[in-house]
């Protein structure tokens, strides 16, 4: 992840992210093998009492599963009842 750029690449494959997708992808990177709750994520990437849908931590933890794990061993994954965590692929 080139933060000034905003670039991302994945095995030298080069990842087309949104803005939140960046920078969530970005607060994971940031807490490798840290289990980050919906919450914490929600206040760090959103930044203020979102108002819009209850899931959007989901929905954008799908959006970037589906760009940086798609056909590769996944990197982040969901930690049941508590959140979820970046670890490297082995």
């Amino acid at each position: 992840m080139d933060e000034d750029s905003h670039e991302v690449t994945r095995a030298g494959t080069e990842i087309s992210l949104t803005a939140t997708e960046f920078e969530l992808l970005r607060y994971l990177m940031r807490n490798p093998k840290r289990v980050l709750s919906k919450a914490q994520i929600l206040d760090r990437v959103w930044n203020y009492d979102f108002g819009g849908q209850a899931n959007v931590v989901e929905l954008y933890i799908s959006y970037l599963r589906k760009k940086i794990d798609a056909g590769r061993t996944p990197m982040i994954h969901t930690m049941r009842g508590v959140g979820y965590v970046l670890k490297p692929a082995e």
